[in-house]
């Protein structure tokens, strides 16, 4: 009964990347290549085009889906182009999250359309977006978002400051116009730096106007559950179906982390204790057991402030997370 509800999907289609970001939770310490435990432990899982008919099937309802991912980029899946050209199929409208590095200019061009929106995650311009998306080429990030945009493609530029970088934002804003960009935006950040020199660079925070405060200083806020509010489900690339991708993020660790860390003990209440893989239960079972258990997690929000829900949906984060230049 609850499968009406559910009318947008966060898809997590692959945990592979062709980047090392240095505050990504999949980059291990110390060196360039090195992967974090967890990575290791789970080895690369995929969602294939089978995986997604599967979803679909359960989940006919969908109007949107979300492909972006807690430790992957999308266009590294195996079947990324084949999963976007079935949503737009389906009339399903498509969001993908990318660092623009992988592919060619032919292929992002072929899945452009008024269906599908691609969000590119540039943190510079040629001299400094390496140092945080470390592993990636400019001058091909910026062929493959021409040739989706020459195309007809709708894209957008996100711009995470840190300190080596907010220089340049006014510059690379420019080339965004020129390009044909529908908007640039920068993201205020809560990454913090130096967590990785490893990879050849030590991130600095930016100045205190790009911090997201509630996150930066710990503030507590109301909290405002984005996915409730969107009717968004989370299914990662193993199968694992979570509320929203924090959740699922979580879960990930707690699954395939050496240390096995959870840092919301309050989701070993709610969320652990049964089995929430497509792959082994039944989708719709688990779609209505969530949303019951997630109604009862939600009481919780009304007498402590949870440290996973207040970081990452936090009223005051959502509101004041953009700085859109244009």
């Amino acid at each position: 009964m609850y499968i009406r509800s559910i009318k947008h999907l966060h898809l997590e289609i692959t945990n592979r990347c062709n980047a090392a970001c240095p505050s990504c939770p999949r980059t291990g310490p110390n060196t360039k290549k090195q992967l974090a435990d967890h990575m290791v432990t789970a080895g690369w899982k995929d969602l294939s085009l089978e995986d997604i008919k599967e979803i679909h099937k359960h989940t006919p309802y969908i109007t949107r889906v979300n492909l972006c991912g807690n430790f992957g980029d999308p266009a590294a899946a195996p079947d990324f182009f084949k999963i976007v050209e079935y949503f737009v199929d389906n009339k399903i409208r498509v969001i993908i999250s990318t660092n623009g590095g992988l592919r060619t200019p032919f292929l992002w061009a072929s899945i452009a359309g008024p269906l599908v929106l691609a969000q590119f995650h540039i943190d510079g311009d040629e001299d400094t977006n390496h140092m945080y998306r470390v592993g990636t080429r400019f001058d091909k990030i910026m062929a493959n978002a021409k040739g989706f945009i020459d195309a007809g493609g709708q894209a957008n530029w996100t711009f995470i400051p840190f300190a080596h970088n907010e220089h340049v934002i006014d510059k690379c804003e420019k080339i965004a116009n020129d390009m044909g960009f529908i908007s640039f935006k920068v993201k205020k950040t809560y990454r913090v730096g130096n967590n990785n020199p490893g990879v050849g660079t030590e991130i600095e925070l930016p100045s205190e106007k790009f911090m997201n405060e509630v996150v930066h200083k710990k503030t507590e806020t109301e909290i405002r559950c984005k996915v409730k509010e969107d009717d968004e489900l989370y299914i990662a690339c193993d199968g694992d179906i979570a509320p929203c991708c924090w959740v699922g993020s979580q879960l990930w660790r707690k699954k395939y982390s050496l240390s096995q860390i959870v840092y919301d003990a309050t989701l070993s209440t709610y969320f652990i204790d049964f089995d929430n893989n497509f792959r082994t239960n039944s989708l719709t079972n688990i779609i209505n057991s969530y949303i019951e258990r997630s109604d009862k997690y939600e009481l919780s929000w009304e007498y402590r402030k949870l440290p996973m829900c207040n970081k990452n949906c936090g009223a005051n984060k959502w509101s004041d997370r953009y700085m859109v230049k244009t």
